[in-house]
C-alpha cells in the first residue's frame, strides 16, 4: 500500500506521549493492542489495512485505490451513529468532541452557520438529536443480555481499543477497532433504521458486517493466541422510537460468508500490489434480460379500468 504517512512512527509517538497507551504485546508476533489510541489517528492509518479499507475491494481494485484518498462524506445517519458511540462507549470524550446547538437546526439560519464555524472541529448536533441519542444510549445500557444489562458488560470491558496484527497467510498488516472488548466476548454497536431482525440482517450482509465480524474475530484470536474465537455480538439499536435493541450473535453461516469475503479481499489486494495493476469494472458486453423483466402490454384503459 502507498505509505502516505509512516504510521509506525506515529503510533510510537502516541505511546510515548501517554503512559496509559503503551501498547500491550499479543501472542502472535507483531500483534499490539492500544487501549486509547485517538480515533482520528487510527482512521488516518494507511499502512495497515482495516475492514473499511478492504470493503471497496469487493467492488473492484480501482474502487479500493479511489477510496484511499476519498474524502469522508458525513450524513445524518453517520453523525448520529458517532454520537451514540461517544455517549455510550466514551462519555468522557463527549464534552470535547460534541457541540450541541441550542434549538432545532435550520441550515439557512445565520446563528447556526456561525455555530458551525465556531465548532468546526467538533461533531455538531441540535438539541432534539442529542436528546434522542441520550435516550437510545440509556435504552442500550438497560437492555438485558444473558440475564445482565449491557451496561454491566460495558463497565467490565475496554471500549474502542485498537489491535494491530499480521495475517499469517499473506503477511499483510491489518488493524481492527472493537467497540466493546469484553473478556468473554466482543460487542459491536450498530445504529439502524430497521426495527426488525430480518431487515437488519439484509443490511448487515449488504454493508459487509459479516466481513467485519470475521476479521475482528480473527484479529482478537491472533492477539490472544486463542484457537476458538470469542462470540461476536451485534447490538442493533433502532434510531427511532420506540428504540428497539437487538443483541445478535454472528452465526456460523454469517462468519463463513465473512471469511470468504476476507480471503477474496486479501487475494485481490496481494495480486494487484505485486503487479501494480488496479483495474476497474469497465467492460464490453451485451445486455440481456430475464423473462420476468419482459414488458407485458396493458390494455385496461380500453375498458375504462384503472391501472393505478
Amino acid at each position: 500500500m502507498d505509505n502516505f504517512t509512516n504510521f509506525s512512527d506515529v503510533l510510537d509517538l502516541v505511546a510515548d506521549a501517554t503512559n496509559e497507551d503503551q501498547p500491550m504485546t499479543g501472542y502472535a508476533e507483531g500483534s499490539l493492542l492500544y487501549k486509547s489510541l485517538p480515533a482520528h489517528i487510527y482512521h488516518a492509518d494507511r499502512d495497515a489495512l482495516s475492514c473499511s479499507l478492504l470493503k471497496p475491494l469487493l467492488v473492484s481494485p480501482a474502487h479500493f485505490k479511489t477510496a484511499l484518498t476519498a474524502r469522508r462524506e458525513d450524513t445524518d445517519a453517520k453523525d448520529f451513529g458517532s454520537l451514540l458511540h461517544l455517549l455510550l462507549l466514551q462519555p468522557h470524550l463527549a464534552g470535547q468532541e460534541v457541540a450541541v446547538y441550542p434549538g432545532i437546526v435550520h441550515s439557512s439560519n445565520k446563528d447556526y452557520k456561525q455555530f458551525l464555524e465556531n465548532n468546526a472541529m467538533k461533531l455538531v448536533v441540535d438539541e432534539p438529536t442529542f436528546s434522542k441519542a441520550r435516550q437510545l444510549a440509556g435504552k442500550v445500557q438497560e437492555t438485558l443480555y444473558k440475564g445482565r444489562t449491557l451496561g454491566k458488560f460495558i463497565e467490565e470491558a475496554m471500549t474502542e481499543v485498537s489491535i494491530y496484527f499480521t495475517e499469517p497467510t499473506t503477511g499483510l498488516q491489518l488493524r481492527i477497532r472493537p467497540d466493546i472488548y469484553h473478556p468473554d466476548l466482543d460487542f459491536d454497536l450498530k445504529s439502524t433504521r430497521h426495527p426488525s431482525v430480518p431487515l437488519f440482517t439484509r443490511d448487515a450482509v449488504k454493508l459487509d458486517y459479516d466481513l467485519q465480524a470475521f476479521m475482528y474475530s480473527l484479529g482478537r484470536s491472533l492477539f490472544e493466541g486463542s484457537s476458538s474465537p470469542k462470540p461476536f455480538v451485534f447490538i442493533a439499536a433502532e434510531t427511532s422510537e420506540p428504540f428497539s435493541v437487538h443483541t445478535l450473535a454472528a452465526g456460523d453461516s454469517f462468519l463463513s460468508n465473512g471469511a470468504k469475503k476476507f480471503q477474496d479481499c486479501l487475494a485481490v489486494y496481494k495480486a494487484c500490489s505485486e503487479t501494480n495493476h488496479w483495474p476497474d469494472l469497465s467492460s464490453d458486453g451485451v445486455i440481456e434480460i430475464e423473462h420476468w423483466h419482459q414488458h407485458t402490454p396493458s390494455r385496461a384503459w380500453t375498458t375504462g379500468q384503472s391501472v393505478g
